[in-house]
């Protein structure tokens, strides 16, 4: 599978949100299109400047590649800024799950060189262990760009029944020392709500992240 996660910064959420549906089933016509899930943020944790980010999973590259040169997945809007992540899912913990009222989701777009990415992906590991042990966890996903030019090496999208329950683990003792740690790097975290989703036909909810 290869994915590509869209961060837009715009002028007018309503107008973007009531739009992307219509501009998201476009992507029916792509060879080898799997999926498109729209996020809103709603909390800012730490530097999170963006209003949407959308994951996109194509079969491939090639189907990627396709996308765009049939104008499918434009890499500008009026009013808005897109900066574009490419690349593959570095791991998935758990299935995925159908987002539901009062869930939330843990956006995370680290802003990391290609030299930082093992140290980052060693404190992400150590901290997970923390994060899945906890009430609420449901799922996550972190994504690995394929490209050394983008401002993102690796985003994180993490699935939680209630913000609550991620925040008490934010919050809590046993998290300390990965706070401490990703202090060193420049993180843009925030709190989303799954907006909407558009799949292929048929196309399983946990099928290959």
């Amino acid at each position: 599978m290869y994915y590509v996660v869209d961060v837009i910064t715009l002028f007018d959420r309503e107008d973007y949100r009531q739009s992307w549906g219509s501009f998201a089933n476009r992507l029916q016509q792509c060879p080898g299109f799997w999926r498109a899930e729209l996020f809103e943020k709603d909390q800012d944790i730490r530097s999170a400047y963006y209003d949407f980010l959308v994951v996109y999973s194509f079969e491939d590259s090639l189907a990627y590649e396709w996308a765009l040169a049939h104008k499918l997945l434009p890499t500008s809007v009026q009013n808005q800024k897109v900066e574009r992540f490419t690349g593959q899912l570095e791991i998935q913990l758990e299935d995925l799950q159908e987002s539901k009222p009062g869930h939330t989701w843990l956006i995370n777009p680290f802003e990391i060189s290609e030299a930082q990415i093992p140290d980052v992906l060693d404190m992400w590991d150590k901290a997970k262990d923390v994060m899945v042990s906890k009430p609420g966890f449901i799922s996550a996903r972190l994504f690995r760009t394929d490209s050394a030019e983008g401002r993102f090496g690796l985003v994180n999208v993490a699935h939680w029944a209630s913000a609550g329950e991620f925040l008490a683990v934010l919050d809590s003792r046993a998290y300390d020392s990965h706070r401490e740690k990703s202090m060193n790097y420049k993180l843009h975290p925030s709190l989303c709500t799954q907006v909407d989703v558009v799949y292929k036909q048929d196309l399983p909810l946990a099928a290959n992240g």
